[in-house]
């Protein structure tokens, strides 16, 4: 499982918020988590998270070839910003401030990204 991270910089992800448009680089995102079809996009900017309407599919689709893994039903992470693994507790350190809980059937994928 290779991924240019390098190519994060060049691409940005349109968040529209009620009446305006963000750009986020790919590289500033740390992890997006969706409730329903709100999606809360978390940054290195600071700690308020972007919140839009999106499905995370359709999101997960565009950013996967980015370094982009789904770690749960509802959270896609950036895998750039994966700091280490608790194999104990089925979680991953993004970012150095969030802990995230890795689902049973995704862990294999987040396991060979660390393995590789």
């Amino acid at each position: 499982m290779d991924f240019d991270f390098g190519k994060q910089k060049e691409k940005k992800l349109p968040i529209k918020e009620k009446t305006q448009t963000s750009l986020l680089r790919y590289d500033e995102i740390l992890f997006l988590e969706c409730t329903g079809n709100l999606v809360f996009v978390f940054h290195t900017k600071n700690k308020t998270p972007y919140a839009y309407t999106n499905s995370l599919g359709s999101i997960e689709a565009e950013l996967a070839q980015f370094g982009f893994l789904r770690i749960s039903h509802n959270r896609l992470v950036n895998m750039y910003h994966a700091q280490n693994l608790n194999s104990k507790k089925h979680q991953i350190n993004i970012g150095g401030d969030h802990i995230l809980t890795v689902s049973r059937r995704k862990w294999h994928i987040i396991k060979e990204f660390f393995n590789s």
